[in-house]
């Protein structure tokens, strides 16, 4: 059973609500604090910021070009980085917000019946649901470890619990 349309456009306004926090509590940082390698498994809270935006970004435009790429390229991230200089922090800011909103017009424009249907690749497909659910589970994924992240460096990190973006009232109607 796939969830409904209204679901994953609360999932999605959450997850874009929660990059947002982290993007905000990370802007007191000091650029050695930044990219200190912490030992992660991307190093440092701007190369984990990074790899959030980068695997959003790049889910988005395969699920606009309606197609995967073969499988062995799916998860390699040379294929999909920012070639040097990789965004600092001010460009996460600045150029985040729009595939947050790409994601929620993607999702917006879908027709109902698409949700359930399978974005193919040459050796692998996966239905449009499942692959929004992977994406979304990914960013919470690596939020986490950037919430620890900060941590470490003696930072209180926000708030950025599903519970918390609900009881703000961020949660569409």
């Amino acid at each position: 059973m796939s969830p409904s349309k209204h679901w994953l456009a609360n999932q999605i306004a959450y997850s874009g609500w929660a990059d947002q926090r982290l993007l905000t509590a990370c802007s007191g940082l000091s650029p050695d604090e930044l990219d200190r390698d912490l030992g992660s498994s991307h190093a440092s809270v701007l190369r984990t910021l990074r790899h959030i935006y980068y695997t959003e970004r790049v889910w988005l435009k395969r699920l606009r070009a309606d197609s995967l790429p073969p499988l062995i390229e799916i998860g390699d991230q040379r294929l999909f980085c920012d070639s040097p200089p990789e965004p600092d922090l001010h460009a996460l800011r600045t150029d985040w917000p729009p595939v947050w909103q790409g994601l929620q017009q993607y999702l917006d424009t879908l027709p109902d019946t698409e949700l359930t249907g399978e974005l193919r690749g040459i050796d692998c497909s996966i239905p449009r649901w499942k692959l929004l659910l992977h994406m979304l589970n990914h960013s919470t994924l690596h939020r986490g470890q950037v919430m620890s992240l900060l941590r470490q460096l003696g930072k209180q990190p926000p708030g950025t619990d599903l519970f918390e973006f609900h009881l703000v009232g961020h949660s569409p109607a």
